[in-house]
């Protein structure tokens, strides 16, 4: 009987130690436990709420202010579940549901009692239509760790937001309605959470930078220009990744409506006096299925201009200097074009002609687009990806490497070029051009056993490449040394931006604010092999770049 009592009394023991050893922290509400991460050592408190559950009567609603405060302890060790989308089975791991505006905390264990340290906050990409916080390419412990090491420590943070038809449904009854543009709604509601919480575990509220790629890059830069450049001290500095507020299509109720009007109908609600009322009375898994973004057509969902929290067109905003003036630290990957180039379809200039015209929801008049082909002549070796020379990837198309360098100025390089100018009118701004080919892992190794190859050639050094880098994971940075010092150059670059708003420190590759040359300066981030970093002016396709710029308008950017 004592043989099988001790080792049920050890375990308690155990259980009870670990248990004691969570780390807690008491917010406005009430008091969570966390994660101890012996190996970092640090704390993660995962799947925090930061307003109220969006379904029911919260459905296609403004964020709601958490109403509820708690004696005891509530545990946040697993990240929340992602809100709603169409790809369940890659971002539901964690669950997915309507009641997920969560938020992730990792901060290093330790910090002393009055320690303020800057924030971060990651806002994760998914082309506005899918992704979760929760996917191991977001983990933030190794960049908290790496800040650590370099001196220089912060505390990560990263959220989950309302995606797709689920944040961004548009017609005239969201807009009359004032319940529009909810995934930046939900992204400032955030931000105030932290203002008001986070200063209970060792962050400054006063020290908070915005930070995104692809869609969050997006979010980032439309962020900057909500309320006509309000921050309200809510952030502070920014790192934009492979997007602009200027990437994403600006669609109104034209575009909307007949979309919402399908949804309504589809699901019985169309003789309602108030359709968006009905809508919020709906069943989840009836609804479910009519809210997915791979069915709208066109674009999907994305913010709108709906005169309050985005109250122009992103490029009437910068232009006019109604942003936030605050440190920018902002870039693109080389081959970016490579993400959006059509597989196969593009062999001929006809080819093109049609695509450029009838395929993508510019609105270019056929003259315009003449002009941008000749702009972008059949040359592979002025193509996408860079220095491939005259390979075509003919695969992919014949003229697969023409239409990936015109999609990638469309979308990236162009409206990066053209916020770089006007940041950089009123705040340091400093800018990179990320030109190394990322490692695939194969096998899912762990960093132990890193087996695997470089991405595609005709790939190249495509979207989302730097993200790995800068997160410092192993498993995603690949197992040659000139790798790992390259990540370990480019996350001490944004901790150190993150800390001050200057990403340059001993031993860094100096890199000059943009406007220290007056044609633009950038720094290419690249490994050693590659010749390492330099700075080059912003005059590459600057033609073509500059041409995309003028007629961005037609996109209703």
């Amino acid at each position: 009987m004592r043989s099988l009592t001790w080792p049920v009394l050890i375990l308690s023991i155990l259980v009870n130690l670990i248990r004691a050893a969570d780390p807690t922290v008491t917010v406005l509400n009430g008091t969570y436990s966390g994660l101890y991460l012996p190996t970092f050592n640090q704390d993660v408190f995962l799947g925090i709420p930061y307003a109220q559950d969006t379904s029911g009567e919260n459905r296609f609603r403004v964020p709601q202010s958490l109403n509820e405060s708690w004696t005891g302890i509530r545990k946040a060790q697993q990240y929340g579940n992602a809100c709603p989308d169409f790809t369940p089975e890659a971002d539901g791991m964690y669950g997915m549901s309507e009641d997920c505006l969560s938020i992730n905390v990792v901060r290093p264990a330790g910090l002393k009692d009055g320690q303020k340290v800057p924030i971060v906050l990651w806002i994760h990409g998914g082309s506005y239509q899918v992704g979760t916080s929760g996917i191991p390419n977001y983990n933030l412990t190794y960049l908290v760790q790496r800040s650590v090491e370099v001196g220089q420590p912060i505390i990560g943070t990263s959220i989950n937001y309302r995606k797709g038809g689920w944040g961004m449904l548009y017609s005239v009854e969201v807009q009359g309605s004032g319940n529009s543009n909810l995934s930046l709604r939900d992204m400032r509601k955030a931000l105030a959470w932290i203002s008001e919480n986070i200063a209970a575990f060792g962050g400054d509220p006063n020290q908070v930078t915005i930070w995104g790629e692809s869609a969050g890059s997006f979010a980032v830069g439309q962020l900057l220009m909500t309320y006509g450049g309000r921050t309200d001290n809510l952030f502070h500095r920014s790192i934009q990744e492979s997007g602009s507020a200027a990437t994403a299509w600006y669609n109104g109720s034209s575009w909307y409506q007949p979309i919402y009007d399908k949804i309504v109908s589809q699901v019985n609600c169309t003789s309602a006096i108030d359709t968006l009322a009905c809508l919020r009375t709906i069943p989840y898994s009836t609804l479910f299925p009519f809210m997915d973004s791979s069915k709208v057509g066109g674009p999907g969902f994305y913010p709108t201009v709906d005169g309050d929290i985005m109250p122009n067109y992103p490029t009437e905003l910068l232009h006019s200097g109604r942003f936030a003036h605050i440190p920018h630290l902002y870039g693109t990957n080389s081959d970016e074009g490579t993400d959006n180039a059509p597989p196969g379809i593009i062999n001929t200039d006809d080819d093109l002609y049609s695509y450029l015209l009838n395929s993508t929801g510019f609105g270019f008049p056929p003259s315009t687009v003449r002009e941008i082909m000749r702009l972008y002549p059949d040359n592979p070796a002025v193509g996408i990806p860079l220095n491939t020379g005259s390979e075509r990837f003919a695969e992919e198309g014949y003229q697969y490497k023409r239409i990936a360098a015109i999609l990638g100025d469309v979308f990236y390089h162009a409206p990066r070029m053209d916020d770089a100018r006007w940041y950089s009118k009123y705040s340091d701004t400093y800018i990179y051009r990320f030109n190394t080919r990322p490692f695939v892992n194969n096998t899912n190794a762990t960093y132990t056993d890193l087996t695997g190859s470089l991405d595609p050639a005709y790939k190249g050094v495509e979207h989302f490449s730097e993200v790995a880098f800068v997160m410092a994971n192993p498993v995603y940075v690949g197992p040659w040394p000139e790798y790992k010092a390259l990540s370990d150059q480019m996350s001490a670059q944004w901790i150190q931006f993150i800390n001050g708003g200057d990403p340059n420190a001993g031993g860094l590759p100096k890199w000059p604010k943009y406007s220290d040359g007056v044609k633009g300066l950038n720094l290419v981030l690249q490994t050693s092999g590659q010749g390492g970093n330099y700075v080059e002016e912003d005059t590459y396709r600057l033609e073509g770049r500059e041409y995309l710029t003028k007629w961005a308008r037609r996109r209703h950017v």
